[in-house]
């Protein structure tokens, strides 16, 4: 008996009696092959996933936010020597508690503006290496890690005193 294809307006060739590869009968009998297979005692030790335990998802705490604290000191007064004067000190303390509750990402200490930075002498405008540890150390000892502090300069021509901006950025802390 020949069929007509409605789409093509032609005859289609009559049905083979054995099924070609991809057909149902060819699909069931892989299917029950690898049924077999798996009901086999070697091979379910075999593929068996390992018994180990799921981890918990965890909840995303409510506000998950980037925050960030900022603060802005002039250059004057800021150093005594290569050490932090006690000024200094209680203002970065205070940008310190105003972060209480963050988990710190990343310190930025940015100078800005026309700080000298040869390391030669101890003017207000200078800024060198034994400075930046300095503010580093202060910083380590409350509790930010050393590797999530950053030095970055930023040149600001329209500024006539260089100034020190510190700035804490991280998400709400979830305990």
């Amino acid at each position: 008996m020949t069929r007509v294809d409605p789409l093509r307006r032609r005859e289609s060739p009559p049905a083979r009696p054995w099924p070609r590869a991809g057909s149902a009968r060819t699909t069931l009998a892989a299917m029950a092959g690898i049924l077999w297979l798996a009901a086999s005692p070697m091979s379910a030790a075999q593929t068996a996933p390992q018994n180990k335990p799921l981890p918990m998802p965890m909840a995303a705490p409510g506000n998950n936010e980037i925050t960030g604290r900022t603060m802005s000191l002039p250059a004057t007064g800021l150093f005594q020597g290569d050490q932090l004067t006690e000024l200094t000190k209680s203002k970065l303390a205070e940008l310190i508690i105003d972060a209480l509750g963050l988990d710190v990402e990343v310190a930025l200490i940015v100078p800005t503006g026309p700080w000298r930075i040869d390391g030669a002498g101890h003017t207000e405008r200078d800024l060198n290496e034994a400075r930046l540890k300095a503010l580093r150390t202060f910083l380590t000892d409350r509790g930010i890690e050393p590797k999530r502090i950053y030095v970055e300069s930023r040149v600001d021509a329209k500024l006539k005193e260089p100034r020190l901006d510190m700035q804490l950025v991280g998400r709400p802390s979830s305990n």
